[in-house]
């Protein structure tokens, strides 16, 4: 393969959003420079909108106006979408996560493949009962995702393990985190690094 189509789709986190707004450092940025070590040509599209939320009306019309108007079709679709249903909005996982299934619909539609990403820990550490939709959205996701990708047509990377918050001394917390919702460009490097770990077996 000579080139790479990609659409990474989503809110704040996908946007790249740190310093309360100000800056921009989108996992994009490091994703395509290791991507370019495989590929001629590398095409990535950030349609991150910060404050966006998967109930929110907009995200569902939005995905399928990007994949329709694309010129040539996508290889891959990077979604990380649902921490504000979940911790801000506290609207209930089942719920969310069936929308979240019509976003994943749109790609497959499109041929496209679909890398699912489960939410990092934001804002309440994990025993905190505002926490709980969105612990149990990543159970969701991880449980019928996982379960069945049979063809490979969904891969899922857990963030929320892999990028945790909580966890994290004081020291590495400053380095990862811009504050209790938004990574920091270290972080969210290191997050287009875990994406690429995890697309590189499906990419030769």
């Amino acid at each position: 393969m000579s080139s790479i189509r990609i659409l990474a789709f989503g809110a704040s986190l996908t946007e790249g959003y740190h310093s309360l707004g100000y800056e921009f450092h989108p996992y994009t940025i490091r994703l395509s420079q290791l991507l370019r070590s495989s590929f001629e040509t590398v095409d990535i599209n950030n349609a991150g909108v910060s404050g966006e939320a998967i109930l929110s009306g907009t995200m569902l019309p939005r995905l399928k106006q990007l994949l329709s108007s694309a010129k040539n079709k996508y290889d891959w679709v990077l979604i990380l979408a649902g921490t504000n249903d979940t911790v801000r909005d506290q609207q209930k996982a089942s719920i969310i996560f069936d929308t979240y299934k019509l976003l994943m619909n749109e790609c497959h539609k499109h041929e496209a493949r679909v890398l699912a990403m489960t939410l990092p820990e934001a804002f309440y550490p994990r025993n905190s009962p505002f926490d709980v939709q969105r612990q149990e959205f990543n159970r969701l996701l991880k449980e019928e995702l996982i379960s069945k990708n049979n063809s490979n047509n969904i891969v899922v990377l857990d963030v929320d393990k892999l990028l945790p918050q909580y966890s994290l001394s004081k020291n590495e917390r400053q380095q990862i985190w811009d504050d209790e919702l938004h990574l920091a460009p270290k972080g969210y490097d290191q997050l287009g690094q875990l994406i690429f770990d995890v697309l590189k077996p499906y990419l030769t």
